[in-house]
């Protein structure tokens, strides 16, 4: 006696994404997730960028003029 399964007559691409699967809003929470990780990268580059060059400045101004800022 055979015993036929479903899951033998599927094709490795329904395997892997699922016809009736419904990805969309784990879709968004990733590139929402993409787009934050960037902005903040952006963000903290752009604060460490501020705070070296408020760094040689300062330190411009104490060689040239003697006077802190």
């Amino acid at each position: 006696m055979k015993i036929y399964s479903s899951r033998s007559s599927l094709t490795l691409s329904e395997l892997i994404c699922p016809r009736h699967a419904h990805h969309s809003k784990i879709l968004y929470v990733v590139i929402i997730t993409i787009n934050c990780t960037i902005y903040t990268l952006y963000v903290v580059l752009v604060l460490i960028w501020l705070h070296l060059s408020f760094i040689v400045f300062n330190s411009v101004s104490h060689n040239f003029c003697g006077v802190e800022l």
